[in-house]
Parts: C-alpha cells; sequence; structure tokens
C-alpha cells in the first residue's frame, strides 16, 4: 500500500480516510524506550495514535483502564506509563 494508490482506510469513527503518506520505522517514546512503529498519516481533525493489535501483541501490552495505565514489555523489562482518553 502506498499513497500513490490511492490508498484508504475505514477510521475509528467509521468515516473512510484517505492515506496522506506513510513513515516506515518511525522512533515512538514510551516511557523514556523508543520503539520502531510503521506510520499511516491520515487526514483527521484532532491528533491521535492509534497503534493495531499487532504491535500491542508484539510488546505484550495491558491496557489499564481503571488505573490510566499502559503497561507493555520491551528487552525483556516490564515499564508502565499513564495513558490519556475520554
Amino acid at each position: 500500500m502506498s499513497p500513490a494508490d490511492g490508498s484508504n482506510i475505514v477510521a475509528v469513527d467509521q468515516a473512510k480516510k484517505k492515506v496522506i503518506s506513510f513513515v516506515r520505522r518511525a522512533f515512538l517514546a514510551i516511557a523514556n524506550v523508543r520503539i520502531p512503529v510503521d506510520l499511516m498519516i491520515i487526514d483527521v481533525s484532532r491528533a491521535a495514535l492509534l497503534v493495531g493489535t499487532d504491535w500491542l501483541r508484539k510488546y505484550a501490552v495491558d491496557l489499564l483502564f481503571g488505573k490510566k495505565r499502559l503497561v507493555f514489555e520491551s528487552r525483556e523489562q516490564k515499564l508502565s506509563t499513564p495513558i490519556e482518553y475520554e
């Protein structure tokens, strides 16, 4: 998939969005750890980062909504960071 091929995705709000560009192996900093991710840039009205189930599985993520924390594993370390959501 590439932006040149006119790719579209269905966003969280169920609206079809055009993929503007891709960023391969960008580094996402979470809890002082840099983790490589592939990004799909789409046109939306507010900034948001959504991660896929493949990423959640790879880093053994636990979302603790009651505590508003994301717990994950990287390089055999268990790390935790606060999360915000509406």
